[in-house]
């Protein structure tokens, strides 16, 4: 006799997408290669930072375009859950209340525990999704780093300290972010 799947989620875990589904609605899990990659509840300065920026972004957004934080974006066979995530609201498709299946015009990680999958793997299925503009925010490191597409990968196109008052590119439009203020 087959065990039914569990609902608790496990790091790494390999299940299909079907399973991935049936977790419970209030489970923070992304599925990556088939995996899933279960992230712990952020802390009160990566929320901040989370909804600094997207209050920023969204006071400069043209109509054509909404910003909104932790929703599922699912690319291919993958499903990522972005800090933030800008995308123009003609892409988003009938059905996309539980996840968004365009390309987004800019995602915003803010780094926690899962350093590496914001660094590593989620910044090459990113390129390889074709997002035009990634930003990496690091806490620890006190940064904030914009990336462009070059050559089908990531680059950093600046790196912004502290002390640094920038206007940043979205694309679409231009947000002046405070450094300082931003990361509390």
């Amino acid at each position: 006799m087959t065990e039914p799947p569990s609902t608790s989620p496990t790091v790494g875990r390999s299940l299909t997408w079907e399973e991935y589904l049936s977790l419970p609605e209030d489970t923070r899990v992304e599925y990556i290669d088939g995996r899933l990659a279960v992230s712990p509840t952020p802390d009160r300065q990566h929320q901040g930072i989370v909804l600094d920026l997207a209050f920023a972004i969204g006071a400069v957004l043209p109509a054509t375009h909404r910003v909104i934080p932790s929703w599922g974006w699912k690319p291919g066979r993958d499903e990522f859950i972005p800090d933030v995530m800008v995308y123009d609201v003609a892409t988003a498709r009938a059905g996309d209340d539980g996840r968004f299946t365009g390309t987004p015009a800019l995602v915003v990680e803010v780094l926690s525990s899962n350093r590496g999958d914001d660094l590593i793997r989620k910044m090459a299925k990113y390129a390889e999704a074709g997002l035009p503009h990634y930003w990496i925010v690091d806490p620890r490191a006190q940064t904030l780093t914009t990336y462009a597409i070059v050559e089908g990968l990531y680059a950093p196109t600046a790196v912004h300290g502290r002390g640094a008052v920038a206007d940043l590119d979205l694309g679409i439009a231009t947000v002046g972010v405070d450094v300082a203020d931003l990361l509390g």
